[in-house]
Order: structure tokens, then C-alpha cells, then sequence
């Protein structure tokens, strides 16, 4: 049999009493994880017999080796054993996983006797009621999650490296005046309590006996507390004391900002400003934010639903990252996302093959798309010839229909030119909306500077002329404009 008890936090007297009897039973063998603690002094006053692991930790160059080491050494203890560990069996004691795990492989008995953990008592010094709310994360996790609405108790600061390492992290999240406290020996006598900014955390050294704690903080960077806040501002503003306008709009009201927005979105791309950047995609997120907190107070869908959908799509779009897929490069990955996509809508709804694109979508990327989804059954040209030869095709219809006068035929001749100039950009793998974009943008761009400099010239663009105003315009491209 073996029992594994705690030595609790400190303070011999926080030993329970069932744990003291076995540890104090002549007839069973103790082994300590480790002498490090201050109940040990007393174990031997008691005149315990005991042994600890402590040799194991100077051997290993890796906590998770020690612990297997450790569990496998216990299990190997012929008769009544028990283990004694730092704290309670049950909170951040690596090797009791382990040991139940292992003894229920070997057909051995095992148990374990609650005990009270250091974290009672560096909530006792910190005044805190956990039922409020803390979340305790061991400080030498690869990945630390924060949520900095929650109090966050970190365990295993055992040095300045770590505590400095640690703090690189929190600085990520929180500010740097931030107050954290560092408590010491809690549950002994000796206890202590350090405030400190989280600047200066690792401004002193660190023991295995120090815990850390980080209090809630509403300036926090960071998404999830971000985000709430966000939500929050949205209930205010489309509750009922809230705004009248956000209260009245609808899913079809908003259809032309969200159509805006993204303009905006693309026009700060464009223009290669950070900040504007920032704010646009502000903007665009409060539209997508605003349409799923419409759905949620019609109690049809959130913003988790979506988010967790687009998540799902993610990982069933990437089965060479999420599965065992392999490709070649980036057009394979295309293909292989346009596949599946299809088959997602075939199992869904039976639909045309042309199906599934937004007739809101501008002409030109409309017509990409289409192109793009007949090409996926052979119906598009072997090579970009075909395509520059239906582009001379339809350009000389639309000479025939300009000289007929026939208005609707000219205007049916323009799109199926337009059409065929699409299908030569996709073959030069040009997006046309972003060329054309560009292209307007530089038209935009090089008329003002022909304007400016004309107005430095005492020249009026109304009277001089296209002649002259053509060499203000190869004078402004040589420029570089």
C-alpha cells in the first residue's frame, strides 16, 4: 500500500492529523520528495526515519525526467509506503499523476489524503477569497494564458531568471506599473508580503518558497478582456437607454457601411498608413461585431458562433496543416481549398457550379470568380493566347457596334470586353480590382500634381489645351508620380 500525504505549506501544525500518524508509523517506510520543506525539522525531532528524492534533482537537467524518476522509485518500495510531498497531494504536484497512473497499471494500491496547500495560505496572506475569482498557472509553462479579469497566481518563481522570463511575458499583457505582489514562506511564520510594479519584479532574488500574484487589471492588452469590453459598449448603445439610431438599425439597414467600410479598409492598405490602418479596421470590426450582437438579441446566433465557425472552416480547409495532406505550394493549396469548399456546398445544397458568389461583389471580382470556377471543369483556354485572341475578338465587335449607333449592343459589346480583359489578367495572375484600383489611384495622383503644376505655371487647365496639358503629364511621370 502506499499512502501519499501533504506536508501542507509550511507550519508543522497545518499537517493534518491522519497524515502525522503515518508519517509517525515505525512500521512503514517515508520517503520525502524533497527535504526542502519546513516541516521536515520536525519530522525529525518526531524521530521519523525518512529518505527524500533530492539526489534525482541535481541529476536531471529536466523537471518532467525527475518526476518520472521519482514515481517509478516509489512504485519500486516493497510494503507500506508513504510519500510525503510539499503542500497537498492535489495542487501542482506533478508526480501524483503520475504515481496513481502507474500504480493502477501494476495492480498496486494506492491513497492519498487531502491536505491543506500553500495556496490557502498565500490567499491568507493576501487577504484574498479565491471563490472570487483566481486562476493559479505554474510560472515555467512554455505558453502562460492570461486572463487579466481574473487574479492570476503563479507558482514556481524559484529564481530571477524565472521571474524575469515570467516578466517578459506579462509585460505583453499588462502595463508595466502594474502592482504585483510577492509573497514568501506563506503558512509559516516567517511569512511575508512584497508589493511591488511588475517593472521590478525580478529587481530581487527568488526562492522556492516565493509565489506570485497578479491582481485584475481593466488596462490590460488583451483580447478577451478587449473584446468583453467591447460587447459590453454595444448592450449600452442598442439597450434600452441607449442610442436611438443603433437601437433601429437592422442586418439590411447597415448593408451600405459595411459595404463602406471595407473601402475604407482597403483605401488605408493602399496607402500604406498604420494608423489609419488601426482605425479602419476598427471600424470594419465594429460592423461585423454589430450584425452578430443584432442576431444574439434576436436569439439566433453570436459572435462566438461565428467565430467558432470560421475556426472550423480553417481547419477543414487546411488539411495539409491540420491533417496529413501534402502540396506542392500556394496553387495547390488554392485547389485544394476550392475542392473542398465545393464539396462542403454539394453536401449541403445541390447548386450550379457558378452558385455560392456574392452578387454584391464588384463587376471585376465577379467576374474573376466566375472565370475561376469554369476553369475548375476545363472550360477556359490551354494557354494566355487564347485568351489575348478572344480579347482582340471582342474588341473588334465592339468597333462594329460603336459604328451601328446601336446603344444596347455597344453596352453588351463593352462587357464581354471587359469580361475577355479579365480573363487575360487572371492568366498574368493580376488580381483586376487591385489593378484597376492602383491604376485609378495613380490617375488620381499624377491629375493633381498636372493641376498643381499648372496652377505654378499661371496656366488654366480649362484653356490651354490638351496638347499642353499632355506634357505637364509626361513632365509629372518622369517625376516619379
Amino acid at each position: 500500500m502506499i499512502n501519499v500525504v501533504g506536508l501542507g505549506p509550511g507550519d508543522p501544525g497545518l499537517i493534518g492529523r491522519g497524515a502525522w500518524e503515518l508519517l509517525t508509523n515505525p512500521n512503514v517506510t517515508v520517503v520525502l520528495r524533497t527535504g526542502r520543506h519546513p516541516a521536515v525539522a520536525a519530522l525529525r525531532e518526531a524521530g521519523v526515519n525518512f529518505s527524500t528524492f533530492d539526489v534525482l534533482y541535481a541529476a536531471e537537467n529536466e523537471f518532467a525526467a525527475v518526476y518520472q524518476r521519482i514515481a517509478d522509485a516509489v512504485l519500486a518500495l516493497p510494503g507500506e509506503v508513504v510519500y510525503a510531498v510539499p503542500g497537498s497531494p492535489f495542487v501542482a504536484e506533478a508526480t501524483v499523476p503520475l504515481l496513481r497512473q502507474r500504480a493502477k497499471e501494476r495492480g498496486r494500491a494506492i491513497g492519498i489524503l487531502p491536505a491543506v496547500s500553500s495556496l490557502e495560505a498565500v490567499c491568507g496572506e493576501l487577504e484574498l477569497d479565491p471563490t472570487r475569482g483566481i486562476i493559479v498557472q505554474d510560472a515555467l509553462v512554455e505558453s502562460l494564458p492570461v486572463n487579466p479579469q481574473w487574479g492570476l497566481l503563479l507558482t514556481q518563481v524559484s529564481s530571477r531568471l524565472t521571474a524575469s522570463d515570467l516578466k517578459l511575458k506579462l509585460l505583453l499583457v499588462y502595463p508595466p506599473e502594474h502592482a504585483v505582489s510577492i509573497v514568501r514562506a506563506a503558512g509559516q511564520t516567517s511569512a511575508s508580503r512584497r508589493d511591488v510594479s511588475l517593472a521590478e519584479l525580478d529587481h530581487r532574488e527568488f526562492t522556492h518558497e516565493d509565489t506570485i500574484y497578479i491582481p485584475p487589471c481593466r488596462e490590460a492588452h488583451h483580447l478577451g478582456t478587449a473584446m468583453e469590453a467591447f460587447l459590453s459598449l454595444l448592450d449600452v448603445l442598442q439597450g434600452e437607454h441607449g442610442c436611438p439610431w443603433d437601437r433601429e438599425q437592422t442586418h439590411l439597414s447597415l448593408r451600405p457601411f459595411l459595404i463602406e467600410e471595407t473601402y475604407e479598409v482597403l483605401e488605408a492598405i493602399e496607402d500604406g498608413d498604420s494608423e489609419e490602418l488601426t482605425e479602419e479596421l476598427g471600424d470594419l470590426l465594429l460592423q461585423v461585431v454589430f450584425h452578430a450582437h443584432l442576431a444574439s438579441r434576436e436569439h439566433r446566433f453570436d459572435l462566438v458562433d461565428c467565430i467558432r465557425s470560421i475556426s472550423r472552416k480553417l481547419i477543414r480547409r487546411h488539411p495539409h496543416v491540420f491533417g496529413d495532406v501534402q502540396v506542392s505550394g500556394a496553387d495547390e493549396v488554392l485547389s485544394n481549398w476550392q475542392r473542398i469548399k465545393q464539396s462542403e456546398r454539394a453536401a449541403s445544397t445541390p447548386a450550379g457550379l457558378l452558385d455560392g458568389i456574392p452578387k454584391g461583389l464588384p463587376a471585376l471580382a465577379q467576374a474573376y470568380k466566375l472565370q475561376q470556377k469554369a476553369e475548375q471543369v476545363g472550360f477556359d483556354w490551354p494557354t494566355v493566347e487564347g485568351a489575348w485572341g478572344k480579347l482582340s475578338e471582342e474588341i473588334g465587335e465592339l468597333e462594329a457596334a460603336v459604328a451601328s449607333k446601336e446603344q444596347a449592343e455597344v453596352v453588351s459589346e463593352m462587357g464581354d470586353v471587359l469580361f475577355s480583359l479579365v480573363n487575360v489578367s487572371r492568366f498574368l495572375k493580376v488580381d483586376p480590382e487591385t489593378a484597376l484600383r492602383e491604376a485609378s489611384l495613380r490617375f488620381k495622383r499624377r491629375f493633381d500634381e498636372v493641376m498643381r503644376l499648372a496652377q505654378v505655371k499661371g496656366m488654366d487647365p480649362r484653356a490651354c489645351g490638351l496638347e499642353k496639358l499632355d506634357k505637364l503629364w509626361d513632365e509629372v511621370k518622369r517625376r516619379g508620380f
